[in-house]
């Protein structure tokens, strides 16, 4: 039978798909209110891929624009959102390049705005009239002039648009300006992306404006990236990490996507305690993996009621959630980059454990070969960055990414055996 199916593990959670995250949305719908108040607070999400970094910024971006209303009541803000990426050709006249033009986009049909907008960031126009490409590393005029013009430019647009008589020219009254950043953890240290915000934070306070928030995305070596531009760029970011949902906000998902389910589908779709309890033990709280579990066990079903078999058929058979998942986010790690089986064993045994940490006396007692090639191997993972050392204690190590030693523990054991662990009750949901 033909049916849309609700999940969708290739793309972010539409906002109307979107559940938990209750701590972080509290947190960034407060950053709004103050920002509106005219105290901005500037945030950042980080967490491995795969945990619902972009899908929250989306849903973000929906509150800040006020197609959603805070706290689910009855208070609307309205922010001029900015949303872009960064990549590793990323430069600094790029990024404000990439500004401008989001502004722009904003009033593609008000004459007037988009006159002022114009006017209001001249000094684009004449860097590029030097014939001078996004991507040069080498501009006409020094870095701290170009940042001294973007930061005026940025926030005479700012206070602008918080005018009380911006709706003659922009058609609406904006509480603030929103600039999110996803994939910031991509910039290259040519970009020095910690120098660049904090001293765009600070020129812009300088020049009177109050009412810009910039939000970030990305890895958890964000953190690494500001702080090597600039040690004390950390200071104005408040950062919010995405861990796994708990069991409940599993369930939430899972009701959600039948719920949409049900609403474009004539034939209705539903769920048993076998096949929930299947769903909620393979995910482990992992969004994606919620998503890519979810859609296959929707595709195997066949009888109108997901069940335990259903979602087994659809992780472990040809071209499962199981392979699917490894292809897009671990199997490079677990195969390509690793070319010996005494690295792969030194991950299985940490990934019995999750993201805890292990000790090397630990890994020792469960290594099947010679001490050498143990210390070879951790030394590997610890420089392809795989696995961690902690700081400040020797030979205490953990995997990087939790969903990875999952995907190590479910993809390399026997199907039987994993529904034997599920059925005994191990479960491990936060």
């Amino acid at each position: 039978m033909a049916r849309i199916n609700p999940f969708a593990p290739n793309s972010p959670a539409p906002p109307g798909m979107f559940a938990g995250r209750l701590h972080q949305v509290d947190a960034l719908e407060q950053s709004l209110m103050q920002t509106r108040a005219g105290r901005p607070k500037n945030f950042m999400l980080t967490g491995e891929r795969g945990i619902g970094k972009t899908s929250l910024l989306q849903y973000f971006k929906w509150v800040a624009e006020g197609r959603i209303p805070i706290g689910g009541g009855t208070d609307k803000v309205n922010f001029l959102v900015v949303d872009l990426d960064i990549d590793s050709s990323t430069t600094d006249l790029g990024l404000i390049r990439r500004v401008e033009l989001g502004l722009q986009r904003k009033f593609s049909e008000a004459e007037r705005a988009r006159s002022y907008i114009k006017i209001c960031w001249e000094f684009l126009q004449r860097v590029e009239a030097c014939g001078v490409s996004l991507n040069s590393k080498d501009t006409p005029i020094d870095p701290e002039t170009l940042y001294d013009q973007f930061a005026y430019s940025l926030a005479n647009t700012t206070s602008r648009l918080t005018d009380p008589d911006a709706t003659s020219i922009f058609g609406a009254k904006y509480d603030g300006v929103l600039i999110l950043i996803d994939e910031a953890d991509n910039a290259p240290k040519s970009l020095r992306l910690g120098s660049f915000l904090k001293l765009l934070s600070e020129r812009v306070g300088r020049a009177g404006c109050d009412h810009l928030m910039i939000g970030l995305a990305g890895m958890t070596t964000l953190r690494e990236v500001l702080r090597d531009s600039h040690p004390s760029s950390l200071r104005i970011f408040d950062e919010l990490p995405l861990d796994a949902l708990s069991a409940d906000e599993v369930n939430r998902v899972i009701d959600r996507a039948l719920e949409v389910a049900n609403e474009q589908n004539d034939d209705k779709t539903s769920i048993d305690d076998g096949g929930r309890q299947a769903l909620t033990f393979l995910s482990e709280g992992y969004p994606h993996f919620i998503q890519q579990f979810g859609f296959s066990a929707f595709d195997t079903d066949k009888d109108l009621k997901i069940d335990r078999d259903d979602v087994f058929r659809g992780a472990f058979g040809a071209m499962g959630a199981m392979e699917k998942i490894g292809d897009r986010y671990y199997r490079d790690n677990f195969y390509n980059k690793i070319q010996k089986d005494s690295y792969r064993q030194v991950l299985r045994i940490m990934a019995a454990n999750g993201d805890l940490w292990i000790s090397k006396a630990h890994i020792r007692s469960k290594f099947r070969g010679k001490t050498t090639t143990l210390d070879n191997a951790i030394h590997a993972l610890l420089r392809r960055k795989i696995i961690l050392s902690k700081e400040g204690e020797r030979g205490i190590y953990r995997l990087q990414h939790r969903g990875f030693g999952l995907w190590i523990n479910l993809y390399t054991s026997d199907q039987q055996e994993i529904k034997t662990r599920m059925e005994s009750g191990e479960f491990n949901i936060p």
